[in-house]
């Protein structure tokens, strides 16, 4: 369906429900609302897809000091990273790769247009207040990247009497961190400021001896993060705000010297309106910036800036009808680059149309959606999703759903100049996936489980293919991710437990051979209890056996790595958190490299058994 046609088809219907009188905006408080899965809040329960949802306080018990551990304690999730924090990661959804996986705060889009991906590595964790993770694709709601899944980040909101919320640590290789926060409601005025820091010097190199770029030095990491969101009700209809986040990553890494630094910031800001303009009908406008910009520097000069910004435009409106809901949006994102780099093109342009629907009824949920991204660089690509699902009385649920996705080929992809025998290819068509899933899920007091099996098919996908005199990159690849994720929770005697376990077949379709950094199994277990003033927990998060090229010539070993952690309230207002990660001093790699001889091996390192003490204080 055209923009126009959409555009005209929802100013039909608004007009019909405007008309009636207006009520006041409802609250969405809570885990059991969920936005991320339809784009507007919906009860967690009536949703079909596989959701994950963090709140900050899941998020201050598992006491991570880091987003990426949090993220990669969850469901279907694996991680690889180049060394210690703040160095380069990539998380993998269901077996996708690092850009397969749609990175959003507060709705907006703060990844790298060159590089195709977010760096959920720079991302402050102390100024997050929620996430939601979607596995499985999701471009009929969001559009391109979301391959394999969606994280969605929203920052601190204020809600009740002002109040001041602050935390100092310190532990193992220097470690410092610190961060406080001011939120509540005024009359009004809703409103939360915050901001963090944190530094270690790493303790060890992020490369390892006989690798390309080792240095003898240990490999450090400083961030500081800031945050604001402010929001004011006009009457009992309308509300405006304003909202932003800020974070700076200044991360050691080794390239051959003794000073080599990357600077990484994501940011993002938006303004926004919205309204309840009839008892049915509730509209939002929303204005944002996201940005990532990244600098590398060698003793001090710069070795490369890559800078994305990305404008992003909304409009929104979510209807509440006697046969379901139903949200329709049009939406505008102005990507620009600026980079050390001469890019043959630097702006590019995309306008989206999106339609989706929930309906339920006695013991049936359908879910859809479609939507069409019309790309001012290689056109438009349209994709949908269709979701069933049957309650068995109250505690069984089956659901099965098809969807379809793309994923945008990046500046670099596209656009990188005849440089050192390589040349960007503009004539990329985007990657194309095909999901086909179903679940059974139980629920029932505190006892809660379930199991899905997937099936994506990716086409089209964007490699690198060498040739003389100049290389570029071609839609040549085609790959299969086939899997099944068992995850459940209970309480015995007091004792909370949450597992998971994914099996993943991930394989390239053309040679047979299994998809580099994918597991074929990995699991994760987390048990807390609470006694007395203590609650005390502990972490699992292993892996098996993975390959490093596509050629299955190099592996690295499975791992498991355990961390500890307690909490004691000392009162009302003040706890004491205290963490060990790796407590067994698990040696393990997570991304390979070359050494001398130009062949693969385990390159990078990972942090050894490392200890946190912070004290926090929120007034009451």
């Amino acid at each position: 369906m055209s923009q126009s046609r959409l555009a005209s088809a929802m100013g039909a219907v608004l007009f019909v429900v405007s008309s009636a009188h207006a009520e006041r905006m409802p609250e969405y408080l809570g885990e059991t609302i969920v936005v991320t899965p339809t784009r507007s809040a919906e009860a967690r329960s009536v949703i079909v897809g596989d959701i994950t949802v963090l709140t900050r306080e899941d998020i201050a018990v598992a006491g991570q000091t880091s987003l990426l551990e949090l993220l990669q304690a969850q469901p279907g999730m694996e991680i690889t990273q180049e060394g210690g924090p703040g160095t380069n990661a990539a998380l993998r959804v269901r077996g996708g790769n690092g850009g397969h996986t749609l990175v959003l705060v507060d709705g907006l889009r703060v990844g790298s247009a060159t590089a195709g991906a977010t760096p959920l590595e720079s991302i402050g964790l102390d100024q997050v207040e929620r996430i939601e993770i979607l596995r499985g694709p999701a471009s009929s709601l969001y559009g391109a990247d979301a391959v394999a899944g969606v994280v969605q980040i929203f920052t601190r909101q204020g809600r009740g009497a002002p109040r001041v919320t602050a935390s100092l640590g310190g532990g193992s290789h220097g470690l410092a961190q610190g961060s406080a926060s001011y939120g509540g409601q005024v009359g009004a005025t809703r409103f939360s400021i915050g901001a963090g820091y944190g530094r270690t010097d790493g303790g060890f190199s992020a490369a390892r001896p006989g690798t390309w770029g080792y240095h003898p030095d240990h490999d450090g990491d400083e961030k500081r993060s800031a945050q604001l969101n402010l929001e004011h009700e006009i009457d009992a209809r309308h509300r405006v705000g304003i909202g932003g986040m800020a974070n700076r990553d200044t991360v050691e890494y080794d390239a051959g010297t003794a000073d080599d630094i990357a600077r990484n910031d994501v940011n993002s800001l938006s303004a926004w309106w919205k309204g309840r303009l009839s008892p049915v009908w509730t509209s939002q406008l929303r204005a944002g910036l996201g940005q990532n910009h990244s600098e590398n520097l060698s003793l001090g000069a710069s070795t490369g800036r890559f800078d994305t910004d990305q404008t992003q435009y909304l409009w929104q409106n979510d209807l509440a009808l006697p046969f379901g809901s139903v949200t329709a949006s049009l939406e505008r994102n102005v990507q620009r680059v600026s980079a050390s780099t001469a890019y043959a093109r630097t702006r590019r342009s995309v306008n989206a149309a999106q339609l989706g629907y929930l309906g339920e009824w006695a013991a049936h949920t359908v879910q859809a959606s479609v939507r069409h991204d019309d790309y001012s660089d290689f056109g438009g690509h349209a994709t949908g999703t269709a979701a069933y699902a049957y309650a068995f009385g109250a505690t069984w649920r089956l659901s099965a759903a098809y969807g379809t996705s793309f994923k945008a080929p990046t500046f670099n992809d596209m656009y990188w100049p005849t440089e050192y025998g390589f040349q960007g290819n503009p004539g990329l068509k985007p990657e194309r996936g095909r999901n086909l899933e179903a679940s059974l899920r139980y629920r029932e007091g505190p006892m809660q489980a379930s199991v899905t099996a997937y099936r994506n098919r990716l086409d089209d996908l964007i490699v690198y293919v060498p040739a003389f005199p100049i290389a570029t990159m071609e839609n040549v690849r085609r790959a299969t991710l086939e899997g099944i994720t068992l995850e459940g929770g209970t309480e015995l005697g007091g004792v909370r437990i949450r597992a998971s376990m994914d099996w993943l077949q991930a394989t390239d379709d053309d040679s047979g051979a299994r998809l580099n950094y994918r597991a074929r199994r990995h699991g994760t277990l987390d048990v807390s209890k609470t006694i007395d003033r203590w609650e005390l927990g502990a972490t699992v998060v292993a892996s098996g056996s993975r390959y490093a090229d596509l050629g299955n010539t190099a592996s690295l070993p499975g791992y498991a790595r355990l961390d500890l952690r307690a909490q004691y309230r000392i009162d009302p207002a003040w706890q004491l958190l205290m963490r060990v990660n790796n407590a067994l001093d698990a040696d393990y790699q997570l991304v390979a490299g070359y050494d001398d001889r130009f062949q693969l091996v385990p390159a990078y390192n990972t942090p050894g058994i490392n200890a946190l003490v912070a004290l926090r204080y929120q007034s009451r």
